[in-house]
């Protein structure tokens, strides 16, 4: 048996201690990337080919588009009792699963749902409306577009 003095002990315990620190930081690095990436933005459609004002649902996407007097805004379908896809309409969104209803902008108007329905980051980019699929908001940030010229402000 090899006898270890203090000073090696030591000496192994801090030498242990600065890999496990220097292995947790490089791991908080790597797993923060994704969330400053623009992986996280999405294309969702051509904003030259949208008719007009009302809500224009993309369950592929879980979001929906609300268009309203010359702005967009991009809300979550998710709902935010279970995370069912919520069926949307110029009028609010209905959760098929258990019957929370929700006003056409995401207010809650009856449960089980505990809260409105979460809205993502849009922006508009060579006549393209793109979402961030990752951090939601609890207010819509809306952004101008000219629809009739296809050009966005």
């Amino acid at each position: 048996m090899v006898k270890l003095t203090r000073r090696k002990y030591l000496g192994k315990g801090l030498t242990g201690l600065l890999l496990f620190s220097v292995g947790g930081l490089l791991l908080d690095v790597w797993m923060s990337a994704g969330r400053f990436s623009s992986t996280h933005w999405k294309a969702l459609v051509d904003a030259r080919n949208l008719p007009g004002d009302g809500t224009y649902p993309f369950p592929n996407n879980k979001v929906a588009l609300v268009v309203s007097r010359g702005r967009l805004a991009e809300i979550s379908l998710e709902c935010t009792h279970l995370g069912c896809i919520v069926n949307a309409s110029d009028e609010g969104f209905f959760c098929p699963c258990h019957g929370s209803e929700f006003g056409p902008r995401g207010e809650v108007y009856s449960g089980p749902a505990p809260r409105s329905l979460p809205w993502h980051l849009v922006k508009v980019k060579n006549d393209q409306v793109w979402f961030h699929s990752g951090k939601k908001s609890t207010t819509a940030e809306w952004v101008s577009y000219l629809a009739k010229e296809g050009r966005m402000s």
